[in-house]
């Protein structure tokens, strides 16, 4: 299946009674990840040789949903795994694609990350005793070989509700949330409350927090399908313990925002420049300037910022004060906006910061970006446009391999 076909490209997850590692992977299952290839592949990961996968449907109140069956380790292998020891069972995993495998890297070095800073230790110190390494590996690179098999290209969420209560770990009874979660979903919206007892693990939390963003009010969904992946708990209070997930084709983000315009004929070059610039460090996100004809046949300019809706009484203020117009004129406008990433691309010349958009149809567009070719061109002495070739043949051979 092509990655990046537009009609399912967005996971959305509603984990309205939870979210965790195994509920998330068997959600996908249930929307149409195919079992048998996850099994395959996974199968072939070192250390989970030995390991089975396999799925059951079960009822959760109203909602039919799909569950692991228990999979219990290998007998001869009880001990806890590394950083460095996930890492590489997951780099020795050639079969895999390389963006399951750098998004799978990312979420167990968050984890690491966040477990050292909690314990006062260091990464390379930090074992995955409380996610289970073996089930952690399973449920993450699954995750990923799931999203990948369906076309995932996005991650968005609805609600993050943390729960109430206290929840058992290695060192006895903790609050909920975690602090694990707690630490992970950092910068995130959540919310406290809901269920007793832990809603979501720390596992969910570093899937979350590294490749998710929250929906947002412009954007909405066409959905293509449903899936709903169970947990192992019964809930007594009668909420069904399972996860939604729609996959489905994302619109075009839409925002309302606000332009200011005004018209001068009486300021120098110099002095619009510097009122630009100004402009743009008072927080506009555009600003540009167009030359018109005015009253006695003048020429003279237009300039036009654009802002965020809360920002305009302060960038009206800033327009007034900065140029030698006596009115502005504002306007709410609608502004559709592409799906945009930044990435750091590796070419023969050195690594470049590059902006990747994605298109309507799907497909992927790469700009490089300007200061960091400066800067590279400046540190080996190279001319920016050289730089510049070197990162458009650069992505050329990525999208290439990407694609085959």
């Amino acid at each position: 299946m092509n990655p990046r076909a537009r009609d399912v490209d967005t996971l959305l997850i509603d984990p309205f009674a939870g979210a965790s590692g195994d509920m998330l992977l068997c959600a996908l299952i249930d929307a149409g990840a195919p079992l048998d290839v996850l099994r395959v592949e996974l199968g072939k990961i070192r250390v989970l040789e030995n390991m089975t996968m396999d799925t059951r449907e079960v009822q959760r109140g109203a909602f039919r949903a799909r569950q692991l069956d228990p999979r219990p380790l290998p007998s001869h292998d009880h001990v806890h795994r590394g950083l460095s020891d996930v890492l590489d069972v997951i780099d020795s995993a050639q079969h895999i694609d390389g963006h399951v495998r750098d998004n799978a890297r990312a979420v167990f070095t968050r984890l690491a990350t966040v477990e050292a800073r909690l314990h006062g230790t260091t990464v390379d110190e930090v074992h995955f005793h409380e996610l289970g390494a073996h089930d952690a590996i399973m449920d993450i690179v699954g995750f990923f070989l799931a999203t990948s098999l369906l076309g995932i290209t996005a991650y968005r969420y609805t609600r993050l509700l943390l729960g109430q209560g206290t929840a058992h770990s290695a060192h006895g009874d903790i609050p909920v949330p975690v602090p694990a979660t707690l630490e992970l979903l950092k910068g995130h919206a959540v919310y406290f409350g809901g269920r007793v007892g832990e809603q979501i693990t720390p596992t969910a939390a570093a899937l979350i927090s590294t490749v998710f963003q929250p929906l947002d009010s412009s954007e909405s969904i066409i959905p293509r399908a449903f899936g709903y992946g169970a947990g192992t708990r019964e809930d007594s209070s009668g909420l069904p313990g399972v996860l939604r997930v729609v996959v489905g084709q994302r619109t075009e983000k839409r925002r309302l925002l606000t332009v200011i315009r005004c018209t001068v004929d009486d300021m120098t070059p110099e002095v619009t420049g510097h009122a630009t610039q100004k402009l743009f460090g008072a927080g506009a996100l555009e600003v540009y300037v167009t030359p018109i004809a005015m009253k006695k046949n003048r020429p003279g300019v237009e300039i036009t910022l654009l802002c965020e809706n809360c920002d305009a009484d302060r960038l009206a203020r800033a327009m007034l004060t900065e140029t030698t117009t006596i009115g502005v004129r504002i306007a709410r406008e609608e502004r559709i906006e592409l799906e945009r990433r930044a990435e750091q691309l590796s070419t023969p010349l050195g690594n470049v910061c590059v902006k990747v958009v994605c298109l309507p149809d799907g497909s992927l567009r790469m700009s490089p970006e300007y200061e960091s070719c400066r800067e590279l061109a400046d540190a080996i002495g190279r001319p920016i446009e050289a730089i510049y070739r070197a990162a458009h043949a650069a992505w050329a051979a990525h999208e290439s391999g990407a694609g085959s």
